[in-house]
């Protein structure tokens, strides 16, 4: 799901970069234009006939990136289909698709994490890891998941213990060597981790929302105090920049009350630091992308980082708080 994810938001990102640089070409002529769309559901019927005829986590893990590329270049295109005379550059559309990729994350992050699975749905899942790891001749690593899952399966079903001792008699293969892309994502992603963990980090984020929010207030400041009448604050809040900046000041009025929980625990101050970013992605974002269009990406990622560390800081609050003994002050 992640690799879906990330390859359709590269694909619509790359797509967009290149028509721009180009000039917006058309594949065609003489009365024909080739919508890109085309080669996008090109792509999703790979990644279904892909995972249709052949089994592993390798032909699952070109479906995913496949078929991400398909939904991305698909996706693209929707202003041509929400409107009467097929317009492309429709102003919403950037600020839809963002709202689309929104919920499919949300979705998944759901299906991923929210799930409890039941011991035959683990026994399941270890059928699976097993049917790939044949394919693969058994490399350590799906050996070593397998045998978890049985451990989580009911052992009172005669294929539990029957599949751990097949596995203990088979000889796992030496796990293959990480690709160069994996490796180079691996380094990243480790790397980032290591500046998520650091304290500074989270304090610059944090400064950083806590001047944009400044920011925001000195807009509404200003807009009042040109019009003491306030007969324009209505006329700019009926405007989608108007909306955005309400909505930038919901999360900031959420961010100042996190600044006043961090007199007590920070797990309650970092809790209330997250519910601003989440009102800035969910509802400030689709404004400014519409307002904005490709420009919102710089507030997007920014938001994207706080986000991170924020969770980051709260999984480690949350288990410093569950290693004090109960009673302790």
């Amino acid at each position: 799901m992640e690799r879906f994810f990330i390859s359709a938001v590269v694909a619509v990102l790359l797509i967009r970069a290149w028509l721009e640089l180009t000039g917006y070409p058309q594949i065609g002529g003489h009365g024909l234009h080739i919508a890109h769309m085309l080669f996008g559901g090109a792509g999703m019927m790979i990644a279904l006939l892909a995972s249709f005829a052949f089994l592993g986590p390798r032909v699952r893990r070109v479906a995913a990136t496949v078929g991400g590329i398909g939904f991305g270049a698909f996706i693209d295109e929707l202003g041509k289909f929400i409107t009467s005379d097929n317009d492309y550059f429709y102003r919403p559309t950037v600020a839809l698709i963002y709202v689309v990729f929104v919920l499919i994350f949300i979705a998944g992050e759901r299906l991923t994490t929210e799930v409890d699975p039941t011991p035959e749905e683990r026994l399941a899942q270890a059928l699976d890891v097993i049917a790939g790891a044949v394919i693969d001749r058994y490399p350590v690593k799906d050996q070593q998941l397998a045998a978890q899952l049985l451990a989580q399966s009911n052992p009172a079903n005669p294929l539990v213990p029957a599949l751990m001792d097949a596995l203990a008699q088979i000889a796992a293969e030496p796990d293959p060597p990480l690709r160069f892309a994996d490796r180079v994502m691996a380094r990243v992603t480790s790397s980032y981790w290591w500046l998520v963990e650091k304290s500074w980090f989270l304090k610059l984020v944090l400064t950083v929302a806590g001047v944009i929010t400044l920011l925001n207030l000195r807009e509404l400041t200003v807009i009042l105090l040109e019009d003491p009448t306030n007969s324009g604050v209505q006329v700019y809040i009926d405007s989608t920049a108007g909306l955005l900046l309400l909505a930038n000041l919901i999360g900031g009025a959420l961010l100042i009350v996190g600044l006043v929980h961090l007199r007590g625990p920070d797990l309650d101050a970092f809790i209330w630091f997250r519910r601003a970013v989440l009102v800035s992605l969910l509802v400030a974002q689709p404004l400014a992308f519409y307002e904005q269009q490709w420009l919102a990406m710089i507030g997007l990622a920014i938001n994207l980082v706080v986000l991170s560390a924020l969770e980051f800081a709260i999984a480690h609050e949350t288990k410093l708080i569950a290693q004090i003994p109960a009673g302790s002050p």
